[in-house]
């Protein structure tokens, strides 16, 4: 990758599917370090925390992608349907939200427009601490 780089074929590096540890270790021994890291971010592993916060530490952006497919039982849970119910959204708009709230660049992907549409709805909201706090929280 850092090959790469200097070539000047890329810009930015980034890493995907990424433990603390590799993480950890691949920023230590890096010349050029990635500014991404893009993980499948899953409720009952605490939303990816650990890497979360070494990228808020170290300047990286951390991104995540399957948020719903991840997190499919995290959508149903009492705690996030009856947030989901006090804001009049569905529990995807609610993750995605969340996923927003803590500071994670949100990656979707659909081919459906509806689907585009209420994923583009959770700008013109936040959620209240104690929220992002319960959802931070679920285990599924």
């Amino acid at each position: 990758m850092e090959a790469i780089h200097n070539s000047g074929r890329a810009r930015l590096l980034g890493v995907s599917n990424i433990t603390l540890e590799q993480l950890q270790s691949l920023y230590k021994g890096a010349i050029v370090r990635p500014r991404f890291v893009q993980n499948r971010c899953y409720a009952e592993r605490g939303w990816d925390r650990r890497v979360r916060e070494f990228c808020t530490a170290n300047g990286l952006v951390y991104q995540g992608f399957s948020l719903l497919t991840a997190n499919r039982q995290a959508m149903t849970h009492p705690e996030l349907v009856w947030i989901a119910n006090r804001y009049n959204r569905s529990a995807c708009q609610i993750i995605f939200r969340f996923a927003l709230d803590v500071g994670m660049v949100v990656l979707t992907g659909t081919t459906n427009a509806d689907h585009m549409r209420a994923d583009l709805e959770v700008v013109d909201f936040h959620l209240e601490s104690a929220e992002v706090k319960q959802i931070a929280g679920l285990v599924g």
